[in-house]
Protein backbone atom coordinates (compact mmCIF):
# COMPACT_ATOMS: atom_id res chain seq x y z
CA UNK A 1 0.00 0.00 0.00
CA UNK A 2 1.72 3.46 -0.99
CA UNK A 3 1.60 6.32 1.29
CA UNK A 4 -1.20 7.80 -0.46
CA UNK A 5 -3.16 5.26 -0.57
CA UNK A 6 -2.62 5.02 3.61
CA UNK A 7 -3.63 8.98 4.11
CA UNK A 8 -6.89 8.59 1.95
CA UNK A 9 -9.95 10.26 4.06
CA UNK A 10 -7.65 12.42 5.80
CA UNK A 11 -9.15 15.93 4.32
CA UNK A 12 -12.68 14.23 5.51
CA UNK A 13 -12.04 13.59 8.78
CA UNK A 14 -10.25 16.54 9.39
CA UNK A 15 -12.71 18.91 8.37
CA UNK A 16 -15.55 16.08 10.17
CA UNK A 17 -13.32 16.77 13.75
CA UNK A 18 -12.84 20.40 13.21
CA UNK A 19 -16.46 21.25 13.17
CA UNK A 20 -17.74 18.85 15.79
CA UNK A 21 -14.97 20.77 18.27
CA UNK A 22 -16.45 23.97 16.91
CA UNK A 23 -19.48 22.97 17.57
CA UNK A 24 -19.62 21.77 21.00
CA UNK A 25 -21.26 23.87 23.23
CA UNK A 26 -18.21 23.15 25.76
CA UNK A 27 -15.82 24.08 23.72
CA UNK A 28 -17.02 27.29 22.71
CA UNK A 29 -17.68 28.26 26.48
CA UNK A 30 -14.33 27.09 27.61
CA UNK A 31 -13.07 29.35 24.79
CA UNK A 32 -14.76 32.28 25.98
CA UNK A 33 -13.45 31.78 29.51
CA UNK A 34 -10.04 31.37 28.31
CA UNK A 35 -10.22 34.49 26.22
CA UNK A 36 -11.94 36.69 29.48
CA UNK A 37 -9.29 35.17 31.72
CA UNK A 38 -6.36 36.79 29.12
CA UNK A 39 -8.01 40.03 29.07
CA UNK A 40 -8.41 40.20 32.78
CA UNK A 41 -5.22 39.44 33.13
CA UNK A 42 -3.28 42.40 32.73
CA UNK A 43 -5.48 44.81 34.68
CA UNK A 44 -5.39 41.87 37.83
CA UNK A 45 -1.90 42.09 37.54
CA UNK A 46 -1.18 45.83 37.35
CA UNK A 47 -3.75 46.01 40.58
CA UNK A 48 -2.04 43.69 42.64
CA UNK A 49 1.60 43.91 41.33
CA UNK A 50 1.83 48.39 41.93
CA UNK A 51 3.26 48.84 44.92
CA UNK A 52 1.33 51.89 45.79
CA UNK A 53 -2.11 50.23 45.43
CA UNK A 54 -2.34 48.95 49.06
CA UNK A 55 0.36 48.45 51.65
CA UNK A 56 2.75 45.87 50.99
CA UNK A 57 5.38 43.93 53.34
CA UNK A 58 9.06 44.59 52.37
CA UNK A 59 11.19 41.80 53.51
CA UNK A 60 15.11 42.23 52.84
CA UNK A 61 17.46 39.36 53.07
CA UNK A 62 20.89 38.33 51.82
CA UNK A 63 22.55 35.63 50.23
CA UNK A 64 25.93 34.25 51.67
CA UNK A 65 27.70 31.65 49.72
CA UNK A 66 31.33 30.16 49.22
CA UNK A 67 33.57 31.62 46.40
CA UNK A 68 33.73 28.69 44.84
CA UNK A 69 29.74 28.52 44.92
CA UNK A 70 29.80 32.28 43.13
CA UNK A 71 32.41 31.27 40.34
CA UNK A 72 30.84 27.90 38.93
CA UNK A 73 27.00 29.16 39.51
CA UNK A 74 25.03 29.25 36.27
CA UNK A 75 25.04 33.02 34.62
CA UNK A 76 20.63 32.47 35.17
CA UNK A 77 19.34 33.15 38.56
CA UNK A 78 17.64 29.95 39.61
CA UNK A 79 13.88 32.17 39.92
CA UNK A 80 14.45 33.49 36.42
CA UNK A 81 15.23 29.56 34.87
CA UNK A 82 12.57 28.49 36.90
CA UNK A 83 10.11 30.63 35.71
CA UNK A 84 10.34 29.81 32.19
CA UNK A 85 10.72 26.84 32.57
CA UNK A 86 7.47 26.45 35.21
CA UNK A 87 5.77 28.93 32.51
CA UNK A 88 6.01 26.97 29.33
CA UNK A 89 5.78 23.30 30.99
CA UNK A 90 2.40 24.34 31.85
CA UNK A 91 1.51 25.70 28.18
CA UNK A 92 2.68 22.11 26.68
CA UNK A 93 1.02 20.14 29.49
CA UNK A 94 -2.26 22.55 29.37
CA UNK A 95 -2.36 21.85 25.36
CA UNK A 96 -1.46 18.29 25.68
CA UNK A 97 -3.87 17.35 28.39
CA UNK A 98 -6.64 18.67 26.49
CA UNK A 99 -5.84 17.27 23.56
CA UNK A 100 -5.53 13.32 24.88
CA UNK A 101 -8.56 13.14 26.81
CA UNK A 102 -10.77 14.21 23.71
CA UNK A 103 -8.81 12.04 21.38
CA UNK A 104 -8.66 8.55 23.60
CA UNK A 105 -12.30 9.38 24.00
CA UNK A 106 -12.80 9.77 20.37
CA UNK A 107 -11.60 6.87 19.12
CA UNK A 108 -12.86 4.88 21.76
CA UNK A 109 -16.59 6.02 20.98
CA UNK A 110 -16.14 5.12 17.75
CA UNK A 111 -14.83 2.06 17.88
CA UNK A 112 -17.83 0.55 20.76
CA UNK A 113 -20.51 2.34 18.33
CA UNK A 114 -19.63 0.41 15.33
CA UNK A 115 -19.01 3.72 13.52
CA UNK A 116 -15.90 2.83 12.35
CA UNK A 117 -16.57 -0.37 10.65
CA UNK A 118 -18.30 1.96 8.32
CA UNK A 119 -15.76 4.46 8.51
CA UNK A 120 -12.79 2.23 7.17
CA UNK A 121 -14.50 1.13 4.07
CA UNK A 122 -13.43 4.90 2.92
CA UNK A 123 -10.82 5.95 5.36
CA UNK A 124 -7.43 4.17 6.20
CA UNK A 125 -6.56 4.30 9.92
CA UNK A 126 -3.56 6.30 9.72
CA UNK A 127 -5.06 9.05 8.09
CA UNK A 128 -8.58 8.49 10.82
CA UNK A 129 -6.03 8.94 13.35
CA UNK A 130 -3.53 11.53 11.97
CA UNK A 131 -6.84 13.60 10.54
CA UNK A 132 -8.55 13.70 14.24
CA UNK A 133 -4.62 14.81 15.89
CA UNK A 134 -4.33 17.69 13.13
CA UNK A 135 -8.32 19.14 13.63
CA UNK A 136 -7.59 19.20 17.69
CA UNK A 137 -4.52 20.48 17.00
CA UNK A 138 -5.85 23.31 14.98
CA UNK A 139 -8.89 23.92 17.47
CA UNK A 140 -5.75 24.35 20.17
CA UNK A 141 -3.45 26.35 18.53
CA UNK A 142 -6.52 28.98 17.19
CA UNK A 143 -7.30 28.90 20.63
CA UNK A 144 -3.70 29.88 22.25
CA UNK A 145 -3.57 32.90 19.53
CA UNK A 146 -6.56 34.08 20.32
CA UNK A 147 -5.64 34.23 24.43
CA UNK A 148 -2.31 35.76 23.06
CA UNK A 149 -4.31 38.81 20.85
CA UNK A 150 -6.42 39.05 24.28
CA UNK A 151 -3.84 39.42 26.17
CA UNK A 152 -2.03 41.76 23.77
CA UNK A 153 -5.26 44.21 23.73
CA UNK A 154 -5.37 43.80 27.18
CA UNK A 155 -2.00 45.12 27.49
CA UNK A 156 -2.31 48.40 25.11
CA UNK A 157 -5.55 49.19 26.46
CA UNK A 158 -4.77 48.88 30.08
CA UNK A 159 -1.83 50.74 29.51
CA UNK A 160 -4.05 53.86 28.15
CA UNK A 161 -5.61 54.04 31.76
CA UNK A 162 -2.91 52.40 34.32
CA UNK A 163 0.91 51.80 34.97
CA UNK A 164 1.90 48.54 33.15
CA UNK A 165 5.69 49.11 34.09
CA UNK A 166 5.11 46.93 37.19
CA UNK A 167 4.53 43.98 34.85
CA UNK A 168 8.12 44.47 33.40
CA UNK A 169 9.86 45.48 36.23
CA UNK A 170 8.55 42.61 38.13
CA UNK A 171 9.70 40.03 35.54
CA UNK A 172 13.00 41.37 35.79
CA UNK A 173 13.26 41.43 39.48
CA UNK A 174 13.51 37.78 39.10
CA UNK A 175 16.11 38.08 36.00
CA UNK A 176 13.61 37.90 33.28
CA UNK A 177 14.39 39.95 30.34
CA UNK A 178 14.28 40.83 26.92
CA UNK A 179 17.67 40.35 26.40
CA UNK A 180 17.83 36.92 28.19
CA UNK A 181 15.14 35.98 26.02
CA UNK A 182 16.34 37.16 23.05
CA UNK A 183 12.85 37.71 21.80
CA UNK A 184 12.30 38.35 18.46
CA UNK A 185 11.27 36.01 15.03
CA UNK A 186 13.46 33.32 15.71
CA UNK A 187 12.04 32.54 19.22
CA UNK A 188 8.72 32.60 17.56
CA UNK A 189 9.86 29.94 15.16
CA UNK A 190 11.81 27.72 17.58
CA UNK A 191 8.89 27.95 20.04
CA UNK A 192 5.80 27.60 17.56
CA UNK A 193 8.07 23.73 16.17
CA UNK A 194 8.97 22.50 20.13
CA UNK A 195 5.35 22.75 20.93
CA UNK A 196 3.93 21.69 17.62
CA UNK A 197 6.06 18.36 18.20
CA UNK A 198 5.60 17.76 21.85
CA UNK A 199 1.41 18.00 21.16
CA UNK A 200 2.48 15.29 18.30
CA UNK A 201 4.01 13.09 20.32
CA UNK A 202 1.93 13.15 23.16
CA UNK A 203 -1.11 12.77 20.75
CA UNK A 204 -0.17 9.82 19.35
CA UNK A 205 1.02 8.51 22.72
CA UNK A 206 -2.97 8.80 23.49
CA UNK A 207 -4.44 7.45 20.02
CA UNK A 208 -2.14 4.62 21.02
CA UNK A 209 -4.08 4.16 24.37
CA UNK A 210 -7.52 4.51 22.46
CA UNK A 211 -6.08 1.59 19.99
CA UNK A 212 -6.23 -0.64 22.35
CA UNK A 213 -9.65 0.22 24.23
CA UNK A 214 -12.97 -1.69 22.89
CA UNK A 215 -15.61 -0.18 24.94
CA UNK A 216 -16.31 3.39 26.75
CA UNK A 217 -15.56 1.59 30.44
CA UNK A 218 -11.64 1.46 29.23
CA UNK A 219 -11.49 5.31 28.55
CA UNK A 220 -10.62 6.43 31.91
CA UNK A 221 -8.01 4.25 32.52
CA UNK A 222 -6.38 4.85 28.95
CA UNK A 223 -6.97 8.68 29.73
CA UNK A 224 -5.23 8.39 33.30
CA UNK A 225 -2.07 6.32 31.27
CA UNK A 226 -1.87 9.22 28.71
CA UNK A 227 -2.14 11.94 31.45
CA UNK A 228 0.97 10.42 33.31
CA UNK A 229 2.98 10.20 30.56
CA UNK A 230 2.73 13.75 30.06
CA UNK A 231 3.10 14.64 33.64
CA UNK A 232 6.05 12.52 33.81
CA UNK A 233 7.50 14.99 31.48
CA UNK A 234 6.13 17.66 33.13
CA UNK A 235 7.49 16.61 36.74
CA UNK A 236 10.91 15.84 35.44
CA UNK A 237 11.18 19.03 33.41
CA UNK A 238 10.27 21.46 36.57
CA UNK A 239 12.68 19.12 39.00
CA UNK A 240 15.21 19.37 36.38
CA UNK A 241 15.31 23.21 36.96
CA UNK A 242 16.73 22.70 40.64
CA UNK A 243 19.88 21.44 39.10
CA UNK A 244 20.89 24.02 37.17
CA UNK A 245 22.29 23.15 33.28
CA UNK A 246 24.12 20.30 34.50
CA UNK A 247 21.27 17.99 32.99
CA UNK A 248 20.39 20.26 30.19
CA UNK A 249 22.45 17.51 27.49
CA UNK A 250 20.50 14.81 29.08
CA UNK A 251 16.92 16.18 29.34
CA UNK A 252 17.16 17.95 26.16
CA UNK A 253 17.38 14.68 24.08
CA UNK A 254 14.66 12.34 25.88
CA UNK A 255 12.22 12.28 24.09
CA UNK A 256 9.16 12.80 26.79
CA UNK A 257 10.44 15.17 28.77
CA UNK A 258 12.98 16.84 25.68
CA UNK A 259 9.34 18.34 24.49
CA UNK A 260 9.43 20.45 27.93
CA UNK A 261 12.96 21.18 28.51
CA UNK A 262 14.64 21.30 25.24
CA UNK A 263 13.77 24.73 24.59
CA UNK A 264 14.05 26.43 27.06
CA UNK A 265 17.38 25.27 27.71
CA UNK A 266 18.34 26.71 24.56
CA UNK A 267 16.38 30.08 25.38
CA UNK A 268 19.12 30.46 28.26
CA UNK A 269 21.78 29.35 26.49
CA UNK A 270 22.51 25.90 28.40
CA UNK A 271 22.62 24.00 25.20
CA UNK A 272 23.48 24.77 21.54
CA UNK A 273 20.94 24.84 18.43
CA UNK A 274 22.74 21.51 17.33
CA UNK A 275 21.31 19.89 20.46
CA UNK A 276 18.08 21.79 19.74
CA UNK A 277 17.72 20.11 16.37
CA UNK A 278 18.95 16.97 17.85
CA UNK A 279 15.96 17.02 19.79
CA UNK A 280 13.72 18.10 17.03
CA UNK A 281 15.08 14.95 15.26
CA UNK A 282 14.50 12.58 17.75
CA UNK A 283 11.05 13.57 18.61
CA UNK A 284 10.18 13.46 14.76
CA UNK A 285 11.60 9.90 14.63
CA UNK A 286 9.49 8.85 17.68
CA UNK A 287 6.22 10.67 16.43
CA UNK A 288 6.24 8.57 12.99
CA UNK A 289 7.07 5.20 14.68
CA UNK A 290 4.35 5.63 16.78
CA UNK A 291 1.76 6.88 14.05
CA UNK A 292 2.32 3.48 12.52
CA UNK A 293 2.40 1.61 15.93
CA UNK A 294 -0.80 2.94 17.12
CA UNK A 295 -2.23 2.70 13.39
CA UNK A 296 -1.17 -1.06 13.02
CA UNK A 297 -2.45 -1.62 16.55
CA UNK A 298 -6.32 -0.04 15.44
CA UNK A 299 -6.26 -2.75 12.57
CA UNK A 300 -5.61 -5.60 14.11
CA UNK A 301 -7.99 -4.79 17.25
CA UNK A 302 -10.69 -3.03 15.09
CA UNK A 303 -13.10 -6.12 15.59
CA UNK A 304 -11.37 -6.80 19.28
CA UNK A 305 -13.86 -6.60 22.17
CA UNK A 306 -12.27 -7.95 25.21
CA UNK A 307 -10.50 -5.73 28.27
CA UNK A 308 -8.47 -3.02 27.51
CA UNK A 309 -4.96 -4.14 26.57
CA UNK A 310 -2.27 -3.41 28.87
CA UNK A 311 0.53 -0.85 27.89
CA UNK A 312 3.00 -2.72 29.72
Amino acid sequence: MNKKDSMRGLGKVYKFTLDQLFKSKSNVISFGIFILAAIAAVPLMCIFMDPNSGEQAVSFSSEVMTMDAFTSRDDVSFDARYAIQYGYSILVMIVCLFSCTYIVRSIVEEKSSKLVESLMVSVKSEALILGKILAVMTFIFAMIAALIIGFGLSYVVTGMFMDTSVIGESLASMGITSDLLNIGPGLIVIALISLLLAYMIFALISALNGAGCSNMEDVEAANTTAVMVVMAGYLVSVIGTSFGSDPSLFLSLCPIVSAFSAPIYYVIGDIGLGVLIASWIIQIACILLIHKVSSKVYDSLIMYKGSRLKTG
